[in-house]
């Protein structure tokens, strides 16, 4: 049971991944929060800015890959992993969440991926308590 959420989790992790791996220009909410449209922008910020969204790609991929590493020890009942999940979401989802809200409070009108962060959170949490218990 506990193995579902913290697979889909990973999912969702790994689809942020690719989607922002894949990235040609900023996401719409960066337009929003940039007050530019993309072609506005420099070739040396754009550049800049793809680096970011590569970077934060290769941590969602990363992050959503080790997920789904962790499902066959926590199957067997192994308690490090069901900590090293949590220890991984601390580290890797709470400072995006902070990111996203912060990002989202400076302009209310950009929609910040605010909800996918707080569900694959919730999910992970969900599924390593239940391995815990």
């Amino acid at each position: 049971m506990s193995l579902v959420p913290i697979c889909v989790a990973a999912l969702i992790s790994i689809a942020f991944g690719v989607r922002y791996l894949a990235a040609r220009q900023f996401m719409p909410y960066h337009a929003v929060i940039s007050g530019k449209a993309w072609g506005e922008l420099g070739r040396g910020m754009q550049v800049a800015i793809l680096g970011m969204l590569k970077v934060c790609g290769a941590g969602f991929l990363t992050y959503g890959v080790a997920l789904l590493g962790f499902l066959y020890p926590l199957s067997r009942g192994e308690a490090w992993a069901a900590w090293a999940i949590l220890v991984s979401a601390a580290t890797m989802l709470v400072p995006i969440l902070f990111i996203t809200l912060w990002l989202r409070r400076s302009e209310p009108r950009a929609r910040t991926p605010v909800l996918p962060t707080i569900v694959v959170l919730a999910l992970v949490v969900f599924g390593a308590g239940i391995s815990l218990a």
